[in-house]
């Protein structure tokens, strides 16, 4: 019997990288106006620029790959630890979960609960107990689960899993690199058991608002849930070739509002590989 060779073992030439924090910063509370100067959040004391309003959710709009029969049930994560936590675990009900690829205008970001803020344009930001954070995401970060026991965090896994979340606070999404920024978003009504997802491919110079979201009370036939997920914030790297990563500014709720039951981040999963696409 002839043996057989021992196999060679090769590393990555750099290590991969996911998400990297850069830089945090508290927001001022005592400045009302933020400002988005080219893709850079500014807050102000008084108007600057062109003043929009945060638009109100309109449950009427819908856009999107559309999903039917969409179930939804609790999932802990490291049960029976102290850190333990619940999540949403989906399933679709197909062997694919495509994510339709969008440019992120006022149209379609509205359809999602959001308010596109273009550069030069500023809005009223009365929120409190948030910072901007800069991040650096690597272009397989949306390769990586939160959700997975500890010693298997950093794992490359084979496939990009659904990774979304809402919470009551405010959040905002700044595109200041060379290429844009996606943020990958659903649209969900529980009680019809339907789901739109979307890529929001956002410009460089733009900036996505979304306001805090409480958490619905009675479920009801128009109730609609708005979620989000940034891990795929990097996806246009993957395509072009040499550009591994792609820095963006993000706001999002400090410490304390992140660990508030009043106000933290609900976060759901579905493991069935997802296709995210170009958008031509």
């Amino acid at each position: 019997m002839t043996a057989l060779p021992t196999p060679i073992v090769k590393n990555f030439d750099q290590p991969i990288l996911f998400i990297a924090e850069v830089k945090n910063t508290p927001l001022d509370e005592k400045l009302p106006f933020l400002y988005n100067n080219r893709g850079v959040g500014e807050q102000k004391t008084e108007q600057c620029g062109d003043l929009i309003v945060i638009e109100p959710t309109d449950p009427h709009r819908m856009l999107g790959q559309q999903y039917e029969n969409v179930t939804c049930v609790p999932k802990t994560i490291n049960p029976g630890k102290p850190n333990a936590y619940e999540i949403g675990s989906f399933n679709f009900h197909t062997d694919e979960v495509v994510y339709q690829p969008l440019p992120a205008t006022r149209e379609t970001v509205r359809a999602f609960g959001m308010t596109l803020l273009r550069d030069k344009e500023c809005v009223r930001f009365p929120y409190r107990g948030l910072d901007m954070n800069v991040y650096l995401y690597g272009q397989w970060a949306a390769y990586q689960s939160p959700y997975l026991e500890p010693e298997r965090r950093l794992e490359l896994l084979p496939r990009n899993p659904t990774d979304l979340e809402f919470h009551n606070f405010a959040h905002v999404f700044f595109s200041h690199g060379q290429l844009p920024l996606v943020i990958s978003v659903a649209r969900w009504r529980p009680h019809q058991r339907r789901i739109w997802l979307a890529d929001l491919w956002l410009e460089p110079g733009d900036a996505i608002v979304l306001p805090p979201q409480p958490t619905p009370g009675l479920i009801g036939p128009d109730t609609v849930i708005d979620l989000h997920g940034n891990r795929n914030s990097a996806l246009a790297c993957r395509f072009h070739d040499g550009v591994p990563h792609l820095l963006t500014t993000t706001i999002l709720g400090n410490e304390a509002v992140m660990q508030n039951p009043a106000t933290r981040a609900h976060y759901f999963e579905e493991i069935t590989p997802t296709r995210h696409l170009r958008l031509r």
